[in-house]
């Protein structure tokens, strides 16, 4: 609400947009010389040279959502929320790495975990979910802090900083035996509190309780435990678990998501979602030697244009966060490199010419720019 007369305005709000209206509501006004001033990591240069035309579309968007997202701290989005969050950070950090050639963003963004000794709305030896803007309402993600330990291990093997990786082991070891108290009859976590998240798709609905793909992830979380402390008691573990996972988990054909209590046993609920598939062969559940036939399904049967063609409608589908990501990664890993170029066209070049950046899920309902699918350089960095 103005008076008349020349007015300079200035909005300190951070604000992603594609095109602006200004409208005045009573009266009349002449605005001259909009500006938007941009809030970005400095410019990086692509360590390679995307192959075709469709590829650098993707690419200069997958850029411009890694600059808009690594400004201080990795970020989910410019715009609805500024806040670091864990698992997304995994794969941003990769990115960060690849294009700038150090970890000093990395190292801050960790460092942030530490900030605090104990969290008030949190249970004793859980890290937030998201640090700044942790969460007081008691909410959390016990996967999230599965993911902080992985990607602490990675951040070592980047030539992280010897002495955040010491000081990270009290309050790892406080989260082990955290989880610690979580573990049934079978070794394998049951029943987490807190919000259980797999990713965004039917798999979130199948966390009562014993979720296989939690328990893929618990034993890559002590694995790490074992890499950057040198705990062989953690690597047994994770082998027994992931013994049991195998056994209790694979139907025959697919990996079942998760069991629950009848009568006191636990017994597999029968169904099954593409991402936990996903999660088999990320997690070392499943490899191309002991699941050859399944992988077989993956990568023929399964990819963008798989619910278009029906193909098997009985396995829930991905979505972008994180299923599709970590398909692709799989097929990298394994050598299906030109599977992973024709996916990346059919999951990202929509988004591309839509926004000019990559989203947090298939479809627009959510973050158009979301700062872990600047991961799509991270696979072309290496085809």
């Amino acid at each position: 609400d103005l008076c008349p007369g020349v007015h300079e305005l200035q909005t300190f709000n951070v604000y992603t947009m594609q095109y602006l209206q200004f409208a005045a509501v009573n009266g009349s006004c002449t605005i001259n010389n909009p500006v938007m001033i941009q809030y970005k990591h400095p410019p990086v240069s692509l360590p390679f040279k995307p192959g075709t035309p469709q590829l650098q579309r993707i690419a200069d968007a997958a850029v411009d959502t890694f600059l808009q997202n690594a400004i201080d701290v990795f970020s989910d989005c410019p715009s609805r929320e500024r806040g670091g969050w864990l698992c997304d950070s995994f794969f941003i950090a990769r990115v960060a790495h690849l294009l700038t050639g150090n970890v000093a963003s990395e190292t801050a963004f960790l460092e942030n975990f530490l900030h605090e000794e104990h969290y008030a709305a949190l249970p004793e030896g859980m890290f937030p979910m998201c640090y700044p803007a942790d969460h007081m309402d008691g909410a959390f993600i016990p996967q999230w802090a599965m993911w902080l330990v992985i990607q602490l291990e990675e951040y070592s093997r980047r030539g992280g900083e010897t002495e955040l990786i010491r000081r990270y082991e009290p309050r790892i070891r406080k989260l082990m035996e955290y989880f610690r108290g979580f573990e049934n009859e079978y070794g394998l976590l049951e029943d987490l509190d807190g919000w259980n998240f797999v990713e965004w798709s039917q798999a979130n609905q199948l966390t009562k309780n014993v979720n296989y793909p939690t328990n893929m992830l618990y034993c890559a979380t002590l694995r790490s435990v074992a890499a950057l402390y040198s705990d062989d008691a953690a690597l047994q573990k994770a082998d027994r678990i992931m013994g049991t996972v195998r056994a209790q988990s694979f139907d025959g054909q697919f990996f079942v998501d998760n069991a629950v209590r009848k009568d006191g046993k636990l017994v597999p609920t029968g169904e099954r979602t593409e991402v936990c598939q996903y999660y088999a062969f990320f997690f070392g559940a499943a490899t191309a030697q002991t699941h050859d036939k399944l992988l077989k399904i993956l990568v023929e049967d399964f990819g963008p244009d798989r619910t278009a063609r029906g193909a098997w409608p009985e396995i829930y589908p991905a979505n972008a966060f994180i299923g599709n990501y970590l398909r692709l990664d799989i097929l990298m890993q394994l050598g299906y490199y030109d599977t992973v170029l024709e996916n990346i066209e059919g999951y990202f070049l929509y988004m591309a010419d839509t926004t000019g950046t990559l989203w947090e899920n298939i479809g627009s309902t959510a973050s158009c720019n979301h700062g872990f699918a600047s991961y799509v350089l991270y696979w072309l960095s290496q085809l």
